[in-house]
Formats: C-alpha cells, sequence, structure tokens
C-alpha cells in the first residue's frame, strides 16, 4: 500500500516533538519540564493527579479538590484540567504515572497543534509542503517554549483546528463542518479556559468578516440542526462551566483587578524578544525574554510577503475604500491581515507598555474587560499573542504559495536552495537547550512526616508550615507539598492555585504568627487537626525560636518527628478555649 505524504505528517511533528524537547523522554515516568522558576508544573501535575482519583473514585466531586480546606469546588480556583486528563486516561490506567501522563500531553500538544495548524493553513492552496513548514512554525515557536511550564497553555491544537472547521463550514455551509466548531469549542474548554475564550474571540471576528463582505449564506433549511447543535454543546460544557459560574456569585474576588491585567500584559517590545533557551539566540544575542513573543525569522519574512500579496490585491480589484469590496478582494485569507493585529493589539492589555513603561495610554482591551462575562477572571492578556502568532503562521503560508508558484518551475534550483534554507532556520529556530526538569513525588521517596501521614486512618485535614503569607510567596515548594495530598491523603488548609479567597487570605494572615492564640483559633476554626512544621524552611535563629513556642505551647502535642518535619496534634476547639 501506497503511502500518502499526509499520513506522515503527524508522525513527523511527533519524531520532531520528542526531539526537541530532549531530555524528556529519557525520564519519561518521574520527571516532567520544568524551569525551575514557577510552581506552576507542579500544580498542574497535581491536578491530573487528583482529577484522575476523582474521576475514578468519586467523579460528582471532583472540583471539589482537597485544598483550602474546608471551601467547596476549589478545583474551579484553576483550570481544571479535565480535557488532559481524559486524553491521558490510557496512560494513568496502564502506568499510574502522573509524570508519564503529563509528559505525553506536552508531546501531543507538539504534534497535534503542528497538525492542525497544517490542516488550516492547506485550506488557502497551500501545498504540503508550505502547509508542513507553517505547521511547524506554529507548534515549535518561541511563544509555545516560552509557555513550556504551563501545560494548559501548552493546548493550542484547538485554535487551528475551531478555525479549520469555521473557515471550511463558511466555504461549503454543511452541518459536520459546524459539528467541527462545536467540537472544537467543547474541547478547547475542557483543557483551558483562555483559548476557549479566544477561539469564540477569534470565531466572532470571522463571523464579523464574513458579514461585512457579504458572504454569509447560511442554509435556512439546517436550522434545526444548529439548534440541537447548541443544545448539546451547552449542555456537555454545563458540568465544567456552573462550578466557576457558582464561585463568581459566591465570591466578589473571584475576578482579576484591571491593575493585575496589565501586569500580565505583554510589553510592545516582547514581539522582537524570543524565547531565553533557544541556542540560535544565544548564538547570535538576539533580545530574549520570559514572555518571547517573536514569530521567528521564517515567519516574519513569508508573513510580510503573504500580507503585501493579500493586500495588493485591494489596488488590483479597485476596491477603494469600501469596506465590503475591500474583504471581497481580499478573500477568505484575508481574516487573518485583521486577525493579527486585533490579538497583538489585545494582547497589549488595558494600558501601553514599551520596553517595561507604562505610557498610560487605554486600549480596547479594557472594554472586553468590563462588558465580555468571563474576561475578568482572566489574569494574563498577554497569551491572546497566540492568535497573532497563528494569524501570521496562516499568512507565511500563503507568502509560501506565492513563491513556489514563482519559482519553482522557473528556477528549480533557487527554489530548492531556499526551501532548505527556510526548513534549516526553522529548525535552527526551534532548536532549544536540554529542557531542565523537575521530579515528581513518588511513594519511593516518601518524606518520613508524610508517610506517618498516610499510615493515620482518618484523613483529617492537615496544615503545613510556613504557609505564604501572599499569593506572590507561592512556589515550587507549596506546590509540590500540594501534590503529596494524592500520596498521603490529607485534605490541606491552604494551596497553592494561583487564586486566593478573602477567607483564606485572612488565615494566611492570622498563621503567620503561629502558635500564637489568633493562629491557633484560625487552624481550629477551619477544621485542622494535624499541624505540619517544616523547620528547615524557616532561618536558623527563627526555627530555634518557633520550635521553643510550639513545644511550649499546651494545646499542641508532638505526635512525631523526622528530622527538620515535625508533626503536631491540635487539640479541639473546646480545649482551646
Amino acid at each position: 500500500m501506497r503511502i500518502q505524504g499526509s499520513h506522515l505528517i503527524l508522525p513527523l511533528y511527533a519524531a520532531a516533538a520528542l526531539l526537541l524537547t530532549v531530555p524528556t523522554g529519557a525520564k519519561f515516568s518521574t520527571s516532567i519540564p520544568s524551569s525551575r522558576a514557577a510552581f506552576d508544573p507542579g500544580l498542574q501535575a497535581f491536578l491530573i493527579g487528583w482529577d484522575w482519583h476523582a474521576l475514578t473514585r468519586d467523579p460528582l466531586r471532583v472540583f471539589d479538590a482537597p485544598i483550602f480546606h474546608p471551601e467547596p469546588r476549589t478545583l474551579a480556583y484553576m483550570d481544571h484540567m479535565l480535557g488532559e486528563t481524559a486524553a491521558a486516561a490510557p496512560v494513568l490506567w496502564l502506568t499510574g504515572s502522573v509524570a508519564a501522563a503529563y509528559n505525553i500531553l506536552v508531546l501531543l500538544s507538539f504534534a497535534f497543534s503542528a497538525w492542525a495548524a497544517y490542516r488550516l493553513v492547506r485550506l488557502f492552496g497551500v501545498s504540503r509542503l508550505g502547509a508542513g513548514l507553517s505547521g511547524f512554525l506554529f507548534a515549535f515557536g518561541p511563544y509555545r517554549y516560552a509557555n513550556l511550564d504551563l501545560l494548559n497553555q501548552l493546548q493550542t491544537q484547538f485554535l487551528p483546528l475551531g478555525l479549520f472547521f469555521a473557515v471550511r463550514y463558511l466555504q461549503r455551509w454543511k452541518v459536520r463542518d459546524a459539528v467541527g466548531v462545536a467540537a472544537a469549542v467543547i474541547a478547547q474548554i475542557y483543557f483551558g479556559w483562555y483559548y476557549a475564550y479566544y477561539l469564540v474571540a477569534a470565531l466572532a471576528l470571522l463571523v464579523g468578516y464574513k458579514l461585512v463582505q457579504g458572504s454569509w449564506h447560511a442554509p435556512r433549511g439546517h436550522r434545526r440542526a444548529y439548534a440541537l447543535i447548541a443544545a448539546l454543546s451547552f449542555a456537555t460544557v454545563a458540568p465544567v462551566t456552573w462550578p466557576y459560574v457558582e464561585r463568581r456569585l459566591e465570591l466578589p474576588e473571584f475576578r482579576r483587578s484591571l491593575g493585575e491585567t496589565a501586569l500580565y500584559s505583554a510589553d510592545l517590545l516582547d514581539y522582537l524578544k524570543t524565547n531565553p533557551t533557544s541556542v540560535l539566540a544565544g548564538a547570535a544575542h538576539l533580545p530574549t525574554g520570559a514572555q518571547a513573543y517573536f514569530p521567528g525569522l521564517v515567519v516574519a519574512a513569508l508573513g510580510a510577503l503573504g500580507a503585501s500579496a493579500l493586500w495588493a490585491r485591494r489596488r488590483l480589484s479597485g476596491a477603494g475604500i469600501s469596506p465590503r469590496r475591500v474583504a471581497q478582494a481580499w478573500g477568505d485569507a484575508g481574516y487573518f491581515l485583521l486577525l493579527a493585529p486585533a490579538a497583538m493589539l489585545l494582547s497589549l492589555g488595558p494600558i501601553l507598555h514599551v520596553a517595561g513603561v507604562r505610557l498610560w495610554i487605554p486600549l480596547p482591551y479594557s472594554v472586553l474587560y468590563f462588558l465580555v462575562p468571563g474576561f475578568s477572571v482572566m489574569r494574563a492578556p498577554a497569551r491572546l499573542a497566540v492568535l497573532a502568532l497563528l494569524a501570521c503562521v496562516v499568512l507565511a503560508g500563503i507568502g509560501f504559495k506565492l513563491l513556489e508558484t514563482r519559482l519553482r518551475e522557473r528556477r528549480p534550483f533557487a527554489w530548492k536552495g531556499m526551501v532548505a534554507a527556510m526548513f534549516g532556520i526553522a529548525v535552527l529556530g526551534a532548536w532549544v537547550r536540554p529542557v531542565t526538569l523537575l521530579e515528581l513525588p513518588s511513594s519511593r521517596s516518601m518524606p518520613g512526616a508524610y508517610a506517618w501521614l498516610a499510615r493515620q486512618p482518618d484523613k483529617a485535614p492537615i496544615l503545613e508550615l510556613p504557609a505564604p503569607a501572599r499569593d506572590a510567596d507561592e512556589n515550587e515548594t507549596h506546590a509540590l507539598r500540594q501534590y503529596w495530598i494524592l500520596l498521603h491523603g490529607h485534605p490541606r488548609l491552604d494551596g497553592c492555585s494561583g487564586f486566593v479567597s478573602r477567607r483564606y487570605r485572612a488565615f494566611r494572615a492570622a498563621v503567620q504568627s503561629f502558635p500564637s492564640d489568633e493562629a491557633l483559633r484560625a487552624a481550629a476554626g477551619m477544621g485542622a487537626r494535624w499541624i505540619v512544621v517544616h523547620y528547615g524552611d524557616y532561618p536558623a535563629g527563627q526555627g530555634d525560636s518557633l520550635r521553643d513556642r510550639i513545644e511550649s505551647e499546651p494545646r499542641l502535642d508532638m505526635e512525631a518527628r523526622f528530622g527538620n518535619d515535625v508533626v503536631y496534634e491540635l487539640r479541639s476547639e473546646a480545649a482551646i478555649r
């Protein structure tokens, strides 16, 4: 049987993912990619472990994660990652390894993001070679490597896939393409809220573009089918949507301030930066940064060529300044001429930042923040850069098509050399230094205090000290201690999530003075029975002083000591009185 080139594209992308995330494959079942600068990898590994535990034992309580005890539905404080867990279920079932599940999700995100972009670009008549390059440039660009710590933000495959079905639907008006759009949106909601909002926003812009173009001709006979698709879609996403709505209604603070969104917005110069781990950036002394949104040299060059070719259609058609005639001259590909600058502008957040300086120029993101439900809950407008990248990749595919048309037959040797150069530069741009890894906790490496807790039959709530005083103090250590819940089974006061309720902010402030009366009452009020104090986390003098005060406190009984980790039992509220 003859193998078609299109059948090889996904395996090739998968091989590239394995090669360009070295040494992830070498420690596949024990360690996960992490820059070691953020707590997110440990946190998201915990989420996958908890989701799997809950889904296989008590699925109706999956949102009642065992953190911030006794608050309900604490899984809603983060992306729930139920889609990721479901996708990795075969690996979790076969191996029982959260690290293996996490790593397969990382690798598949690269392969499927590239493949979905490939399919989208092919809609515009780009050859397999050009679309293959475009898919590689989307999945292996600086944006995704800059987000390697964030498994949920690596799930970019549904953005091009949703637009693929939407563009094809608007070309053919087939019900199955409408089903594809709905399925992509549903899948994205299950894999991550940020990109779900971005996909819906991109689809809304596409609908607006087609209306301006005057080419909206949806068949009226399909209305019942569309109503059924909408009803089934709402029913499918309701289980993972309602807990967030509920928390928003119950907690007025369940939102991000406009100032916080400004803090996590893109700087205009971020679009000139590449990821710090890039080998090419290090060799050529290119600007780098944590928010690296430069699309790459090949995307920039081909995208500019594709954009200029589309722009020229307006002049050649004599479209003038009529929006409808301009949109008609551009065709469907012209949508990406709008998506790229629109996404880039929104990624800059509510006010303009240039070179780290706030210029206090109001930007359109503020409108979405106040008017569109859900946008006030999202912290990082900068991530809208992914839509700008996707649009530029499509334009790059169109630029490749233009070059191929002009050179392939007329100057074949020059064309082959140019293709080799483009692929070579793309691979060099994607080549990164070996990925740093984080080893996840396992039963083989369980510290004595957690092993002792695991043997206790009652699974009473625990408080671990020191606790972070502020959201900004949450770190990798806190995330990994949270991960140990999966092994010892005790719900935990406090937690590591990126969001803290007003109630827990007050609790954190109170326990900083532990073992004061206020701190002990706060811990008892939250239901703590066991207090685990990690004395090694305190400066030497402070730890010794704290130990003396705790051990002279009659309301705390020492139960077990394991080096610098000591477990105390907190007596009941009646005893404290």
